[in-house]
């Protein structure tokens, strides 16, 4: 399954984190999100595709950017 890039920032609009976009980086190192953010986007991610998100893709690597969360959901929801 292919994912936009503007699913991505959808994601994060949803959560209330407009200020947040393809080109911010590092999100997780720089404190731009925490884990209640990363709950809430799991939340999102899971209402979106009607189905959970293995726990295995929960990991803060799979957070850091647009691209990261992009290929992390590229992988679980196929």
């Amino acid at each position: 399954m292919q994912i936009s890039m503007q699913t991505v920032k959808t994601l994060f609009e949803k959560i209330g984190r407009n200020d947040i976009n393809e080109n911010t980086q590092d999100l997780i190192g720089e404190d731009i999100i925490d884990s209640v953010d990363m709950m809430k986007l799991i939340i999102e991610i899971e209402k979106l595709f009607n189905q959970p998100l293995n726990a295995k893709f929960i990991i803060p690597d799979n957070f850091q950017d647009f691209q990261s969360i992009q290929k992390m959901l590229e992988q679980a929801m196929n």
